[in-house]
């Protein structure tokens, strides 16, 4: 994949350990949002349990690679000098805000937390003639927004190193990273409940009363309901074709052509609800991986404390 050239939208002077230099910020009401540009002010709901309201420092701004659409991001640091640094790529099933709670406990931890949308989805700017469905031209776009906004924002170095992860279909872009960067300062890839092929639901258009099965739809309905810029739930046809050539090129790979890295470790997390069937996928796709180890029984209220467990065995290493 080749290098794009980068515009950051917006200026946050938040210490990682340094200050990271961005450019201009905007927000787009619901009436007079721009197309291509991110939802940058969403508002919490009344009656949300504390928990899942924004950190503390917490801070909504918009990154563009290339002519894509921009992508929401967002980042708080803990009141200590970071240990790490961890970037949460949302799944489109979810609007980010269902990732707070996360955020909360890895800035606990004592690491710094961000959290980003790919275009099309979620809060993020949307493609020229995009309707109310989740869309993307090609999985390639929030692999390449990923992975410049890595480059460009975050800013890996030996002593912040970085920990990405994904969950559900977002899992399949935080793994693929792991096949194609190269930064020794890149230092674990982690895929929860990852999208494993085959169908996928269209899904249901948005409605007060249809809340979506699980931990986050739940939270997810309590932020779409005060936030209508949040609330695209259809998946296109061609988000669909396109998720499904992700899983592909990432499940046809062979491992001589994914050592393209040293030393970053690979984790695939199953819930405990999973078959034995998805197990046994979850553990062939896990295969294809340098790296990589399957744990299996984890679950979304666990999530926090499993990734910590997991970036802790890699921290004695590096400090």
């Amino acid at each position: 994949m080749g290098a794009f050239p980068c515009r950051k939208s917006v200026i946050l002077a938040l210490a990682l350990g340094a200050l990271i230099g961005m450019a201009g910020c905007s927000k787009f009401g619901d009436r007079d949002r721009q197309p291509g540009h991110a939802f940058l002010d969403s508002q919490i709901p009344a009656g949300l349990s504390p928990q899942y309201y924004p950190p503390e420092g917490f801070v909504w701004g918009g990154y563009r690679a290339g002519s894509l659409p921009e992508a929401r991001y967002g980042v708080a640091s803990p009141p200590i000098n970071p240990r790490a640094q961890v970037l949460i790529l949302a799944d489109a099933d979810y609007p980010a805000e269902v990732y707070f709670e996360l955020m909360r406990q890895w800035l606990d931890a004592g690491y710094g937390v961000w959290l980003l949308e790919a275009p099309g989805q979620g809060g993020s700017g949307r493609y020229l003639l995009q309707n109310q469905s989740v869309f993307i031209k090609s999985y390639h776009d929030g692999q390449l927004v990923a992975r410049d906004f890595i480059r460009d924002i975050i800013k890996p170095s030996p002593d912040k190193p970085v920990f990405v992860i994904g969950t559900g279909y977002s899992a399949i872009t935080a793994l693929s990273l792991s096949t194609v960067m190269k930064d020794d300062n890149l230092k674990g890839f982690i895929g929860y409940d990852p999208y494993l092929g085959g169908p996928i639901a269209r899904g249901e258009t948005w409605h007060r009363d249809a809340v979506q099965s699980g931990y986050w739809g739940t939270i997810a309905q309590s932020w779409q309901m005060s936030n209508p810029d949040l609330r695209m739930r259809q998946k296109s046809d061609g988000w669909q074709k396109q998720m499904q050539k992700a899983y592909a090129a990432l499940n046809g790979l062979h491992l001589p052509l994914t050592s393209l890295k040293n030393g970053a470790q690979v984790l695939i997390i199953e819930p405990k609800t999973g078959t034995t069937s998805r197990a046994n996928t979850a553990s062939a796709l896990c295969a294809c991986l340098s790296r990589c180890a399957l744990q299996a029984g984890g679950n979304p209220e666990t999530l926090g404390a499993d990734v910590d467990t997991f970036i802790q065995a890699q921290l004695p290493a590096i400090h």
